[in-house]
């Protein structure tokens, strides 16, 4: 008989439990309805514009790097035919941040469905004669991809989105020989 006592205690647990819940399952709480999705976007691209250092040129490092005031870049954007819809010429302010806001457009309208995947941003000009010739850090010259950032809000029946391209940077034009000959 002990040998069965185990078994017993088992057995009579299992009951109980059944037994509380009348033989069914416990039915999980209604999940909440996912929040109206919108069609519609406003984009804005932001970066930073940098003179790269003569000490890292020929290279992606921007250690040393300083911002570049009244940089001028480009973002462009493209339809979902892989056309150009829309672009920008931000300016980049004295820390050498730039902005570039788009018009209200539907997702649909962007290559892929995507702001991030449809725009780019490229080098354009740099204020600065002594650093004036582009670089290619972060694809600056081919054409910086975007990040999606995780800024996001809705209103007034659009959501609004901020993407972001890497650093982007310029070099001087000269630079003193790194070794000695």
């Amino acid at each position: 008989m002990a040998a069965y006592l185990p078994l017993a205690v088992l057995v009579a647990l299992l009951a109980a439990t059944g037994a509380s819940a009348h033989g069914y399952s416990q039915t999980p709480s209604p999940t909440p309805a996912p929040a109206a999705k919108c069609d519609k976007v406003m984009l804005k691209v932001e970066g930073m514009v940098y003179c790269q250092s003569c000490t890292h040129r020929n290279s992606w490092c921007l250690d040393g790097a300083t911002p570049l005031p009244g940089a001028k870049v480009t973002v462009t954007c493209r339809d979902a035919k892989n056309r150009v819809m829309a672009s920008r010429t931000p300016v980049a302010d004295g820390k050498g941040y730039f902005l570039a806001e788009f018009d209200v457009a539907e997702k649909a309208d962007y290559y892929k469905g995507d702001p991030a995947k449809a725009c780019f941003v490229r080098l354009l000009a740099s204020p600065d004669r002594k650093c004036d010739d582009l670089t290619n850090v972060n694809y600056g010259i081919e054409g910086a991809p975007l990040r999606h950032e995780g800024k996001r809000w809705s209103g007034q029946g659009y959501e609004n989105v901020v993407c972001a391209a890497g650093p982007l940077s310029f070099k001087p034009d000269t630079c003193a020989p790194r070794g000695h000959y």
